[in-house]
């Protein structure tokens, strides 16, 4: 009888053994990851070139993250799709084998379908508008749910503007409404961007943005939209040397972590990644603006790049019936468009 208790004593005594050293494994995993003398490397993937005014912010974030971890965290940057196109970097990140993905949060729109309204054409006054929206409850709302889906935004200012307008460049020129009737159109992986341009009247086709350059110079396609800042280093005005300026809707680029690595880091890294994007959303803001001027005259010298002034007016109307639609469809929360058009 005294062999049966001892043997459980000591039974007892393993398990509590090991039950404190598996904590203890799991409180260095989280909390002590920047004790480590092996620096913590994360692996983010974009699609914009590494010359562009974005590739250079991608740069920027982890030139940052590296200074403010004193390099025990790094950032790698894969830029120009090297890790996939769009939808297959987002389940990289999801599944782990790539933990950020950087663009814009249409990309996350299958995630939370309030994203739609990110590339609707016309729905945001200026970029104000749209900030305030995303910075706001409604903003708060997605990036809660994106969290429940498995990944965070980090740079939670919004202050990453991509453009800081966006245009659009065709084989001829396009001057009016009219003109984008049947317009064979570049377009993004968006079935809302994809419908907007098709209540306009055009004729959008779904093609990788670093196989555009091709599709223009073959003609599967005679236009694209595109923030100012990437046309001269995507070479679009090469094929396509006429530049309207729509401006259909503000634009910002999110850096997204999974949100499993993001919970793996120690509080101290995660502050690091959130400080980091949101300074490197402004020296985007930086460059863009800075980019956008030398980059039109530079255009003008070597490619005769054609400026064609546009009244949007006409668009804007005729896109305001969509927006509903986008309620009554279910894609969008009824009530959302009047909650949106009435921030002011």
């Amino acid at each position: 009888m005294k062999g049966l208790m001892k043997a459980f004593l000591c039974s007892i005594l393993v398990s509590v053994i090991f039950l404190t050293l598996m904590a203890c494994g799991k409180g260095e995993t989280q909390g002590d990851s920047a004790a480590s003398d092996e620096p913590v490397v994360l692996k983010l993937g974009t699609k914009m070139p590494d010359t562009s005014p974005e590739g250079k912010a991608f740069q920027r974030f982890a030139d940052l993250v590296k200074e403010k971890s004193g390099g025990k965290l790094t950032v790698d940057v894969y830029p120009a799709e090297q890790l996939g196109k769009g939808t297959t970097q987002i389940d990289n990140m999801l599944m782990g084998t790539q933990d950020m993905y950087a663009e814009g949060a249409t990309y996350f729109a299958d995630y939370d379908s309030r994203l739609n309204i990110t590339s609707v054409p016309y729905l945001f006054r200026d970029y104000e508008h749209f900030q305030k929206v995303f910075t706001g409850e409604i903003g708060q709302e997605i990036h809660n749910t994106l969290i429940s889906k498995g990944m965070r935004v980090l740079n939670t200012e919004h202050s990453f503007v991509r453009g800081p307008y966006r245009v659009l460049l065709s084989t001829k020129p396009i001057q009016s409404l009219e003109d984008i009737k049947g317009l064979k159109l570049r377009a993004f992986e968006s079935d809302v961007y994809v419908d907007a341009w098709k209540h306009l009247g055009a004729s959008p086709t779904i093609i990788a943005w670093t196989e555009t350059y091709l599709a223009l110079k073959q003609h599967v396609v005679d236009a694209v939209t595109s923030p100012i800042s990437l046309v001269k280093s995507m070479n679009f005005a090469e094929v396509a040397p006429y530049m309207t300026i729509i401006d259909e809707y503000p634009q910002d680029v999110v850096i997204v972590i999974n949100e499993k690595k993001f919970q793996s880091l120690s509080p101290e890294f995660q502050n690091i990644l959130v400080e980091a994007a949101n300074e490197a959303g402004e020296y985007a803001a930086e460059l863009v603006y800075e980019a956008a001027d030398a980059d039109i005259e530079s255009m003008k010298k070597e490619n005769n790049l054609q400026i064609i002034e546009f009244d949007k007016e006409p668009l804007v109307a005729k896109m305001k019936p969509f927006f509903y639609k986008l309620e009554e469809e279910g894609k969008l929360p009824e009530g959302m468009v009047d909650k949106i058009l009435s921030i002011k």
